[in-house]
């Protein structure tokens, strides 16, 4: 199985990389940073792309496409987070969190749903805050952002008789990284989700096919 994942270098994507990997898919597998490429593992062929260009989004897609023949399912994971509430969020916080969270996917969505094999599947990362007025309060730019990716989503899961392909969403409440650690040093992180466990879900879907979950919830543990 051909696997797509971008962001490969973050904590999430690295993540999904590594797992998805170990459980025997081919990854094409990208990077923002040349020196992030540094794996010898045959299994991933590593580029370096700005998906911030959406020329260079499209150009990976194709090239994937010539060299693979098939691309079974992407991961998209790049993004960017920011606090700030209505009163001292301006348009341009705004503007820069939508580029981060939703230009980076769309510039590969529009490719994929021209290049993906049918019956193939794309995760988006959507956020909590986007599901919870409550919580976007404070996360303003960063939650609309995500909700655009929602968006993106029901657009395509709504036209999939025409491309084939199905689309689902990644919900994370707050991952268990180094920096999320460093950010919020109270809290208690056995309750986090951990990268890897929302990369072991993504492999559930990718090997149970049959599963078409629209929004899949990944807000960590329960216990108390």
């Amino acid at each position: 199985m051909n696997i797509l994942v971008s962001g490969a270098n973050g904590n999430l994507g690295s993540a999904v990389v590594e797992h998805l990997t170990n459980q025997g898919k081919n990854i094409w597998a990208l990077y923002g940073k040349e020196e992030a490429t540094k794996n010898d593992n045959p299994s991933i062929k590593k580029h370096v792309v700005d998906l911030m260009e959406a020329e260079a989004a499209e150009s990976t897609v194709k090239n994937m496409k010539e060299e693979m023949q098939i691309i079974h399912a992407a991961v998209l994971t790049v993004g960017g987070f920011a606090m700030g509430d209505i009163s001292n969020t301006s348009t341009k916080d705004i503007h820069h969190q939508i580029s981060l969270n939703f230009d980076t996917a769309y510039h590969l969505v529009q490719p994929l749903l021209r290049n993906m094999e049918k019956g193939g599947t794309i995760f988006l990362i959507g956020a909590k805050p986007a599901l919870n007025t409550d919580e976007l309060k404070g996360k303003l730019a960063y939650g609309l952002s995500k909700k655009m990716v929602f968006t993106l989503a029901e657009v395509i899961n709504a036209d999939t008789e025409k491309h084939g392909i199905s689309c689902s969403v990644i919900v994370p409440d707050i991952i268990d990284t180094p920096p999320n650690r460093e950010s919020m040093p109270k809290m208690d992180f056995t309750k986090w989700v951990k990268p890897k466990e929302i990369a072991e879900t993504i492999n559930f879907y990718l090997d149970n096919s049959y599963l078409r979950q629209n929004i899949i919830k990944a807000y960590g543990s329960l216990k108390s």
